[in-house]
């Protein structure tokens, strides 16, 4: 895959065979694990309530408001940085090709937990229990799949419906959509709708659109969602992720 993302959690194994094996992915580590390690050496809540809105903040700008008040406290931060999370970790940073925003590595500790029954087992026992879970979870899958009748997976569908009920603090003028708190305008964004992007920056990394976008295509009538939707949250693409076939295999009886 050319655009593909590995998130790792500052294991320096993991962080070199991945450089290896995948040389033109985009290595990103997990920002839990992060401030972790940063909790032994730097203590304070300038910290904790600098460094995660950094990490999430989509623009550079927005990032380096909070990250500059982390290096205001403590300038060795950026040399322990350097030398211990050099690996990307900041939503600013990640590649709007990916379509991916998580920060941390979730989605590895499910996978632990889907496993945890059989993690004991000696490998080639792992692997067939892994093999035989996954063949049951595809066929799942494939079945919830074809019984799918939006272009857009109902899971999208739901959370832009929730993230459009909560939009009365942004006010539309033509392409431009300013947010308001306690009656100030505080920030402006503009947003191309056609071309999928908002000066936020949200919406060019997650291609779904952010609450700047949610607020001006509900301003249209009878907007077409699926055109705001990249192709990557479609039912299409869903069916697609589920159509290899697990091969079948004897036991570890008959193997040669």
């Amino acid at each position: 895959m050319d655009k593909l993302a590995v998130c790792t959690d500052a294991c320096k194994g993991l962080e070199a065979t991945v450089a290896k094996v995948f040389p033109n992915c985009e290595q990103r580590e997990c920002f839990r694990h992060l401030m972790e390690n940063m909790k032994k050496y730097y203590h304070g809540d300038v910290y904790a309530k600098n460094m995660w809105p950094a990490v999430r903040a989509y623009t550079p700008h927005k990032f380096t408001h909070f990250f500059d008040k982390v290096i205001e406290a403590s300038p060795s931060v950026l040399d322990w940085l350097k030398d211990h999370h050099n690996l990307l970790w900041a939503r600013s940073k990640f590649s709007p090709d990916i379509k991916c925003d998580y920060i941390n590595n979730n989605l590895a500790e499910s996978w632990n937990a889907w496993i945890k029954e059989h993690k004991d087992l000696p490998v080639h026992c792992l692997v067939d229990a892994i093999r035989e879970k996954t063949l049951r979870l595809f066929a799942k899958r494939r079945k919830i799949a074809n019984a799918l009748p939006h272009r857009i997976l109902p899971a999208i569908i739901h959370q832009l419906n929730a993230a459009s009920r909560g939009l009365d603090h942004l006010k539309v003028t033509n392409i431009e959509v300013t947010e308001i708190y306690k009656d100030e305008e505080v920030r402006r964004h503009v947003v191309y709708p056609t071309q999928h992007i908002c000066t936020c920056r949200e919406w060019q990394v997650t291609r779904k659109p952010c609450p700047h976008a949610l607020a001006l295509i509900t301003t249209l009538r009878q907007p077409n969602m699926a055109m705001y939707v990249n192709n990557y949250y479609s039912v299409e693409k869903f069916q697609a992720t589920y159509n290899g076939i697990i091969p079948s295999i004897t036991d570890s009886g008959q193997w040669p």
